[in-house]
């Protein structure tokens, strides 16, 4: 009965994060019209969302996010015998996946998926279900937005230009969450190498490379070795 209810939940959660990423545009082009109605009333253009610089792009059936989310549901509490356990590790894991999806089709994350992120990295912790301590996971938190702060405004102030976005600036707050501080070289590396060879490989000519997946491929590596180590 409880695998049944481990795939249900699952399943229930990909409904719900397929409803999340289909919508994403399409609530972002309107709250961004609102915005410019509040500041500049007088001046209000009708809304054609189909206008947009911006447009939604089909993110799949949704009775396949229900079933390889259920599955994925499921797989976890076959593997960690834990109901809170596999149910922590799933919620993570999807939220990694939302983040990488956005920023990969749209250069975009949003800073409250990333601050979910944190808080779910902390609760870990909190909950033994990570190999950090609370104080280490908040303080890994705080070191890695600081140095990743300093090489957004160093990059910023030397080439004139942003190296990465900062939306990535805000994920790597969440992230930091569940990896020690001292793993930081080794995240940056990871990261920074899978970029490169995704580059390489795939020839890839846009002026914009997403870095979040790859910086999520690194923490869940890094993450994996913490603990059989």
């Amino acid at each position: 009965m409880i695998y049944l209810a481990s795939f249900l939940f699952g399943g229930i959660s990909g409904v719900v994060l397929w409803c999340y990423v289909s919508v994403f545009i399409t609530c972002l082009q309107k709250d961004i019209y609102d915005a410019y109605i509040e500041l500049f009333p007088e001046n209000a253009p009708f809304f054609q969302p189909d206008a947009s610089t911006i447009q939604q792009k089909k993110c799949g059936h949704i009775l396949v996010y229900f079933f390889s989310v259920g599955f994925l549901f499921l797989f976890l509490h076959l593997i960690l015998k834990n109901e809170s356990l596999s149910l922590w590790a799933g919620v993570v894991l999807l939220m990694l996946w939302t983040m990488s999806y956005l920023d990969w089709h749209y250069q975009l994350i949003s800073p409250t998926l990333c601050l979910a992120l944190f808080a779910l990295g902390v609760l870990g912790a909190y909950f033994y279900f990570s190999p950090l301590s609370l104080i280490e996971s908040l303080q890994s938190s705080a070191g890695f937005f600081f140095v990743f702060g300093l090489i957004y405004g160093g990059a910023k102030v030397y080439y004139g230009k942003e190296v990465f976005g900062k939306g990535d600036w805000w994920l790597s707050l969440g992230l930091g969450s569940f990896i020690p501080l001292s793993h930081l070289p080794h995240f940056l590396l990871i990261a920074c190498l899978l970029g490169i060879v995704f580059t390489l490989v795939y020839r890839r000519k846009s002026r914009f490379l997403p870095f979040a997946p790859f910086m999520c491929i690194s923490s869940i590596v890094l993450f994996i070795v913490q603990i059989y180590t």
